[in-house]
Parts: structure tokens; sequence; C-alpha cells
């Protein structure tokens, strides 16, 4: 099993998600994704649940941050291109393609999967990064 170098690092990479998330999905495009996706506050409100929305993206965090840091350092690749070419690789090989399927088969919208792929690459891009440059 492969651990990683630096705890810290690996902490931050594990937040970032639902801190740009937060952000993105908030005051930036928040009332955009809610048209889009049909929701509005209340609609959210009435069947959130705070262990499912928050416990699986924290826990899908560690495991992305888990691969980065297993393949930036298996692939020798610390360094802050090597980072962003293994979150770059990651979105494209992985996020983009399973993404389009809410597109081909759950008929989300093409604006949607932008946005979220938006989203992805540049979290994934931070995550190399920061798992890739701070050793």
């Amino acid at each position: 099993m492969h651990l990683p170098e630096n705890w810290i690092a690996f902490v931050v990479a594990i937040l970032l998600p639902m801190i740009v998330g937060s952000l993105w999905y908030g005051p930036i495009f928040g009332k955009i994704w809610m048209k889009m996706m049909d929701l509005t506050e209340e609609k959210i409100r009435e069947n959130f649940n705070p262990v499912k929305s928050y416990g699986g993206s924290f826990v899908g965090s560690i495991f992305t941050a888990y691969v980065f840091s297993l393949l930036i350092t298996e692939m020798d690749m610390d360094t802050l291109f090597g980072g962003l070419t293994i979150g770059f690789v990651a979105w494209l090989g992985f996020a983009l393609t399973t993404g389009w399927q809410s597109v081909a088969w759950e008929n989300k919208g093409n604006g949607v999967f932008l946005l979220n792929q938006a989203y992805n690459l540049i979290v994934y891009l931070l995550m190399g990064s920061i798992i890739g440059v701070w050793r």
C-alpha cells in the first residue's frame, strides 16, 4: 500500500473539491446550475441529505487524492508540470468520459455537462498540482 509522502498536502487535496465546489456551485455558478437542473433552493433543501452529499463527496475526495498521490509518486511526476499532467490526463480519461454518460443516457443537457466538467478539470489540476509540488 502506498502512503502519501506529505500528509498536509494530502489533506488539503482532499478538502479542495469541497471548497472549490462550494464556490463553483454557490456564488459563482449556483443560479445557473440550479436553472439548468430545474431546481430551486426549496427543492434542494427538501431532499438534502448531508451525510449522502458531504460524506460521499469526502470519501470520493480521499480516493481521488490517494490515486493522484500514487500516480504522481509511481510515475516520478512530483513537479508542478507533473501534477498538472496527471490531473489533466485523469480528467480527460476518467471524469470527462464518464461524465458524458449523463448526457448520452440521462438526458442531461450539454450546459450541465460543460459546467460540471469545467469544475472537474479545475479540481483535478489543483489536486495534481498540490500533490505534485508539495512534497
